[in-house]
């Protein structure tokens, strides 16, 4: 009877880290770019999976390749493998010095502006070797973390613990109508939400699958006595609403935590605060709790929190 060792010998363990990548990309040129590879030696490594597995594993429709039911099986215990294999490779003695991976963080497109340019900035004064991906935020962040697309989503609404996933409260945010330095009313006193809506708006526009549920508190306020916003121009770039806030005067509704980086950045100042507790919106931080006990993931995180605590108010909870 053969041992375990003796069985695990004759599989070339590298075949897991392949399959691994080809159920992220489900594509076989992006899979051999990300392991650098050539397409034919990734082809030849699907071929040498499915002989191994005894499984098509994969087949191919116009989007790519999709995962059989045997794929599907194998993804959830080929994850904790591949974690475990990590820790410990790297568990006794992690350093960020000597770390060489890429973190992938999924973030609402307004919190992009004071949390992903600060983070590179921290990961490269500790960790230089670690690279940073940012995604737009999904309607589905478990999904995403489920397949593996990003190890952390930052959230405006919660996800329900489970077996699967850990969500916290890490801070909250409240609205704030920003206009340009010279609006007029700025000099103006005991500013009223009527007084601003006789200026027209300016608007994000974000991806429907990130926003489907969510409306800001000050529109939900105004929808309740019958009130709207006269938006005059939606874009999905900040910088276009930016630039058109500083030559007119028009306004915007943003988190207050991007006040101090307008301040730096622009001549736009806040009009008016809404920080009252019933227009907080909370943020939340998921991630699978197949990397809750990984020593870089727990170091990622603790960066991440550090760098937001000094743009939100921290949750005490």
């Amino acid at each position: 009877m053969k041992t375990l060792e003796q069985e695990l010998s004759r599989i070339d363990l590298n075949l897991l880290v392949s399959l691994s990548v080809l159920i992220k990309e489900r594509n076989v040129s992006r899979a051999a770019e990300k392991l650098y590879l050539s397409q034919p030696a990734m082809s030849r490594t699907l071929s040498r999976l499915r002989a191994l597995f005894d499984d098509p594993l994969f087949y191919r429709e116009s989007n790519g390749l999709q995962p059989t039911t045997k794929t599907l099986e194998l993804e959830p215990a080929l994850d904790k493998i591949l974690l475990s294999i990590d820790t410990l490779l790297n568990g006794l003695t992690f350093s960020p010095s000597q770390c060489e991976r890429a973190f992938r963080i999924s973030v609402p497109p307004l919190m992009s502006r004071f949390l992903t340019a600060p983070l590179a900035k921290a990961i490269k004064e500790v960790a230089p070797n670690v690279s940073l991906e940012e995604y737009p935020s999904s309607l589905d962040p478990a999904q995403l973390l489920k397949d593996g697309q990003v190890d952390f989503s930052i959230h405006v609404e919660e996800v329900i613990q489970s077996e699967e996933y850990h969500c916290e409260k890490i801070g909250s945010t409240y609205p704030v109508i920003y206009g340009s330095d010279s609006h007029p009313l700025r000099e103006q006193r005991n500013i009223s939400i009527k007084d601003c809506l006789e200026y027209q708006f300016v608007d994000l526009s974000l991806d429907v699958r990130s926003t489907q549920h969510y409306l800001n508190p000050i529109d939900i306020e105004l929808a309740n006595q019958g009130l709207s916003r006269n938006i005059a121009l939606k874009s999905g770039q900040l910088s276009t609403l930016i630039e058109s806030l500083e030559e007119t005067d028009r306004l915007m509704i943003s988190s207050h935590a991007l006040s101090k980086a307008f301040e730096k950045t622009s001549n736009l100042r806040v009009i008016k605060s809404f920080s009252d507790r019933h227009y907080l919106v909370n943020i939340y931080l998921i991630e699978h709790r197949r990397t809750l006990s990984s020593p870089a993931h727990i170091w990622f995180k603790s960066l991440m929190l550090e760098t937001l605590a000094e743009k939100i108010t921290v949750s005490d909870t």
